[in-house]
């Protein structure tokens, strides 16, 4: 801390007041979590002193409430549980986290549990014990040689050793891709519908999903058509990658060779060569069987 005040005071006369502004809030942040009793709102970026007995901790910015020990949105069936108990019992009612309105994120180091906003970077940050994470997958971000996983690491991006289901992938693909991979799991994308709980004449013909944008959350506002029932595109595609983890859907079953090829190139297992007497289907079956078999979805969440 001593550094970085001593820093503020030369780099001051040379950045931009809002580019300043921000360095100093950093400051102001980084010296409040020294504090025992600063704890972080989980429903917005405001954080006070909770120096009060009682778990829940009220918010004075957005009027939420939080509870002081494990972090995680008030709920009326925390009062008389424990932390341990309400986990307890907020596993076994709920256990589909994502599935929530509004989405519930779980950090997966402290279990600290957050409201969170759609839209935006999927790189999260724990609150509560800094942990950095990827809101699609929950894998850990190990970025250039920090990750261990190979040495060529230093010149991956941080989704490098993301599994091939998390939505930083697949949000890549089509609606009509997404949909076909659902098909292959028989799983109806109705299941998207009324997520948002809204009257037929509730309709505005705009996607009503809140994003995070800045420090405050906002409706979306995209154009919304009838096709993606009531979303817009982006968001769409969100809820069609919530339906193919749920149903543990392996988007290997509609890879083309060449990415399958480098599916099995980007976890450092060596592919097989085709045969001159090796059939084209036979092949491509058999390298499929080999990115099942070598690279488990499971095995990496």
């Amino acid at each position: 801390m001593d550094y970085f005040n001593l820093l503020d005071t030369q780099i001051r006369h040379f950045l931009p007041p809002e580019i300043h502004e921000l360095f100093q809030r950093k400051l102001r942040d980084r010296a409040l979590q020294e504090m025992p009793n600063f704890i972080w709102c989980s429903h917005c970026s405001f954080g006070i002193l909770h120096e009060a007995d009682q778990l829940r901790m009220d918010c004075p910015s957005c009027k939420k409430s939080t509870c002081c020990q494990c972090r995680s949105p008030w709920s009326p069936e925390h009062q008389g549980l424990s932390c341990q108990q309400f986990r307890v019992r907020r596993h076994h009612n709920q256990p589909d986290l994502q599935n929530q309105n509004p989405p519930l994120l779980e950090c997966p180091c402290c279990s600290s549990v957050f409201s969170v906003s759609r839209g935006g970077c999927l790189h999260f940050t724990c609150s509560q014990c800094q942990h950095q994470f990827c809101g699609g997958c929950r894998q850990t971000f190990s970025p250039g040689p920090a990750c261990r996983f190979s040495t060529s690491c230093g010149g991956r991006g941080l989704h490098a050793h993301h599994p091939r289901d998390c939505l930083y992938h697949l949000r890549d693909w089509s609606v009509s891709r997404l949909l076909q991979l659902l098909q292959c799991y028989r799983v109806s994308p109705s299941c998207c519908d009324s997520a948002t709980r809204r009257s037929p004449d509730s309709h505005t013909g705009v996607c009503p999903v809140m994003e995070v944008r800045e420090e405050s959350e906002e409706a979306c506002g995209r154009a919304a058509s009838p096709q993606y029932r009531g979303y817009c595109e982006i968001h769409y595609k969100e809820r069609l990658v919530q339906l193919i983890n749920r149903c543990h859907g392996d988007p290997a079953v509609l890879f083309s060779v060449a990415e399958m090829v480098a599916e099995l190139q980007r976890w450092g297992v060596a592919v097989p060569t085709r045969r001159a007497e090796e059939a084209e289907q036979a092949y491509t079956e058999g390298l499929r069987a080999t990115l099942t078999n070598s690279v488990p979805l499971r095995k990496h969440l």
